[in-house]
């Protein structure tokens, strides 16, 4: 069975007959590097970063497969993002389940959670994963307001109020790390 599918970029730039199998293999072993990088900078973990890659494109091949998904690229691209938020969210209740067993200390100051770094992404990491992911589309990434707001499924509104946030937030924290 042959069917018309983005070959290549995954972006519909260029036609080419394939079989669903053919056109998938190809999106995913030419997009899997960048992929993982995005992941990478939204999540700052390089083993879950792979993760999420990984579970994007199995969980994206069977609406694939059954021809469910018009663009691949921009669908996992997608479905990266969500499975960040989903992990974050797991991690964040597994977190607040051991603070509740956890005996109080000293709270630590904003030096010790980023360690004297003149970086500017841990700073960047502190950010609420949803503000984190705007500034990784809009600035790391380089999509228009439009293209964010499609991809997160969010009106351009709440693109701009994610980003001003995160922006108006990183200033803050650089100002008071003076970085």
């Amino acid at each position: 069975m042959t069917t018309a599918a983005s070959a290549g970029s995954g972006r519909g730039r260029f036609l080419r007959r394939t079989s669903p199998v053919e056109a998938f293999a190809e999106v995913a072993s030419r997009h899997t590097d960048e992929l993982a990088r995005f992941a990478y900078v939204v999540c700052g973990d390089r083993a879950l970063a792979e993760d999420v890659v990984a579970e994007a494109l199995t969980k994206a091949w069977p609406r694939w497969r059954r021809g469910q998904i018009d663009d691949l690229l921009p669908y996992v691209r997608r479905s990266v993002v969500n499975e960040v938020y989903s992990r974050s969210r797991r991690r964040r209740l597994e977190r607040r389940e051991a603070e509740l067993h956890r005996p109080p200390g000293p709270d630590g100051t904003f030096e010790d959670t980023v360690g004297h770094q003149q970086a500017l992404w841990p700073l960047v990491a502190r950010l609420p994963l949803q503000q984190r992911v705007v500034v990784v589309l809009r600035i790391v990434e380089d999509m228009s307001e439009a293209e964010t707001a499609d991809l997160l499924d969010v009106p351009p509104g709440t693109v701009k109020s994610r980003l001003s946030r995160a922006l108006t937030a990183l200033r803050t924290m650089v100002e008071e790390s003076d970085v």
